[in-house]
């Protein structure tokens, strides 16, 4: 019997967290999700496309473009910041990141049967991916500015 009461409790509360969930915003769902280097603009973007599908795909790859830019700026600061061994070690994982990234994102299209989906899914994984080893890499650079 208490399992019964738990299970009906544990329904009860996912239903009270799905209708919270379904009054959210689409950026406030995303932003649940996201790595925390993403732009304010992307959010409002997202916010004001509705659910115009390729609107939402211009706010997902626009805000890409964004944290390549940034990631790159950082590698290039970073990379001129060190030297031997450290920017050997460097380049090569950079290298093993832009593989993954490659890979991942071949394997995220596999999984979606529906290319529209599959195309704003897959855009938002690798931003969300850019905006993450941006965020690392910012990491490193302060770690080596303070050397």
């Amino acid at each position: 019997m208490q399992m019964v009461k738990t299970l009906a409790l544990s329904v009860t509360l996912l239903g009270y967290a799905l209708s919270a969930q379904a009054a959210d915003s689409t950026s406030q769902v995303i932003k649940r999700q996201a790595p925390q280097g993403i732009t304010a603009s992307f959010y409002a973007c997202i916010d004001k496309a509705g659910s115009d599908m390729a609107v939402l795909g211009n706010c997902i790859n626009a805000e890409k473009a964004k944290q390549d830019g940034r990631l790159n700026a950082t590698y290039k600061a970073l990379n001129a910041k060190l030297s031997g061994k450290a920017k050997d070690n460097l380049v090569a994982a950079e290298r093993a990141w832009m593989e993954l990234q490659k890979t991942s994102s071949a394997f995220e299209a596999s999984l979606y049967p529906d290319e529209t989906v599959a195309d704003l899914q897959i855009a938002q994984s690798e931003m969300f991916r850019l905006c993450e080893r941006a965020d690392v890499l910012d990491k490193y650079l302060a770690i080596a500015n303070d050397l």
